[in-house]
């Protein structure tokens, strides 16, 4: 369990949680592979300047004519996101909907460990 730990992170703010002694709150085991997979969905690839693999390759999916996109293009960019995560096993569903200038994607998971997660994201 300790080797799957982090920080908290809100998942409405993206700021770092605090407990009631102030110290940060962490998560652990199935709860830090959701968070992961969540922040990989939110962050566009090479957004971060530290590391310029990490994140969801948007720039393939969006701002772009969707039928100019192969068959299943988006669901195979949105996979790419979510096994930077290596305690995903194997994604059971995608769901993905467009709305105006955003993409909200739904997905089903099961981890190396045998666990599900689902986790919806808005980006």
């Amino acid at each position: 369990m300790a080797d799957n730990m982090t920080l908290l992170i809100d998942p409405e703010t993206r700021d770092l949680v605090l407990d009631e002694n102030g110290s940060f709150k962490m998560i652990y085991g199935d709860d830090t592979t959701v968070q992961n997979v969540r922040h990989a969905l939110l962050t566009w690839k090479a957004e971060f300047f530290a590391d310029r693999e990490h994140g969801t390759d948007y720039e393939r999916i969006m701002g772009v004519n969707q039928n100019d996109l192969e068959t299943g293009e988006v669901e195979e960019v949105i996979r790419e996101a979510v096994f930077q995560e290596p305690a995903i096993a194997r994604i059971d569903d995608i769901s993905v909907t467009y709305e105006r200038r955003n993409i909200s994607v739904e997905i089903a998971a099961t981890l190396t460990n045998g666990e599900r997660i689902r986790l919806e994201v808005t980006a």
